[in-house]
């Protein structure tokens, strides 16, 4: 069952039902597109080591991104950070005794925190590290689940506009042949219909 949330305020998609999330939600809505859908929102817990008692940082999970709000000035300001599934290039899970720590690279990210929300990573130049530490348990856990899962689909989708590419050249590459009579018409068809059953 899908929640769409609105009123004269705001307006979002989301299966979560929970108020406290659904307020989360409401803080960054202003960049959420109108086709993207919420399906998670998970905060630093306010008790445990990691975490922060007055502005705890919180991880929202769309189906096309991650959005990492970062608040400051006791939680008058917050800064966002959108981090798209296809520039993250690795995730980890740290279980803790209490709670747990996300991990996740992504070389392509440009966005800081000043807070240290996101850190540089010192093994290469470019490459980043997003942590958010003191999760509970079950919201990272699914949390890790959601990011490799829409890594993939992501990587997935690459590869097939990669061969559409390539396919659509190498087609291409034939017909210029056929136009300069190396190939005719009828070896033409024949290359061709073997290029698309590839796919």
């Amino acid at each position: 069952m899908i929640i769409l949330v609105s009123s004269d305020k705001h307006s979002f998609n989301t299966d979560i039902t929970d108020e406290e999330e659904l307020r989360e939600i409401e803080k960054v809505e202003k960049i959420l597109s109108s086709d993207e859908k919420v399906l998670l929102v998970a905060r630093q817990s306010r008790l445990m080591p990691g975490g922060s008692a007055l502005t705890p940082d919180s991880i929202i999970a769309t189906d096309r991104r991650i959005i990492m709000r970062d608040p400051y000035m006791l939680g008058l300001k917050s800064e966002l950070i959108d981090i798209p599934y296809d520039v993250i290039t690795s995730v980890k899970l740290q279980k803790g005794v209490f709670t747990s720590t996300i991990l996740f690279k992504a070389p392509s990210l440009v966005n800081k925190s000043k807070l240290g929300l996101i850190d540089e990573n010192i093994s290469g130049e470019d490459d980043q590290e997003g942590v958010m530490e003191a999760l509970s348990k079950d919201k990272a856990e699914e949390l890790l689940e959601i990011i490799r899962r829409r890594m993939k689909e992501s990587s997935d989708d690459r590869s097939i506009s990669v061969d559409n590419i390539s396919i659509a050249d190498e087609i291409e590459k034939l017909s210029t042949l056929m136009k300069k009579g190396v190939l005719s018409e009828s070896e033409f068809q024949k290359m061709k219909q073997q290029l698309l059953e590839k796919k």
